[in-house]
């Protein structure tokens, strides 16, 4: 019996349906392939196409600019964390609380310093 590939279940994803998908036009995909080098998708037939990995990395992308990043901030913060590379992965949010609070902290600490001082 032949197994029916599910729609979820297709290794390469047509730009179209990844931009429907994250609610964006094509154009804001290309701009973002010129700004992320691993945002290289596949042309089969003069068509474009995604694959998981790269969907993930979109996805990680919108999320991080309704959150109020710049396109150069998020490379940035990914190159840092070294999801650029040949297999990215979604950006968790959990990093973006500890590392906050860390720097909260020391700013407090200094601040409290400061004001000894005065």
């Amino acid at each position: 019996m032949k197994r029916v590939k599910n729609k979820d279940e297709s290794l390469y994803v047509p730009l179209s349906e990844v931009a429907k998908n994250l609610n964006v036009k094509p154009h804001i995909l290309y701009y973002w392939e010129k700004k992320f080098p691993q945002l290289k998708p596949y042309k089969i037939a003069q068509r474009k196409f995604y694959k998981k990995e790269q969907i993930k990395l979109l996805q990680t992308i919108k999320k991080m600019l309704e959150e109020g990043y710049t396109l150069d901030g998020i490379k940035k913060i990914l190159q840092t964390q070294n999801l650029i590379s040949k297999k990215p992965v979604l950006y968790q949010a959990s990093f973006f609380e500890e590392n906050l609070k860390k720097i909260l902290k020391e700013v407090l600490k200094e601040l409290k310093e400061i004001y000894k001082n005065l």
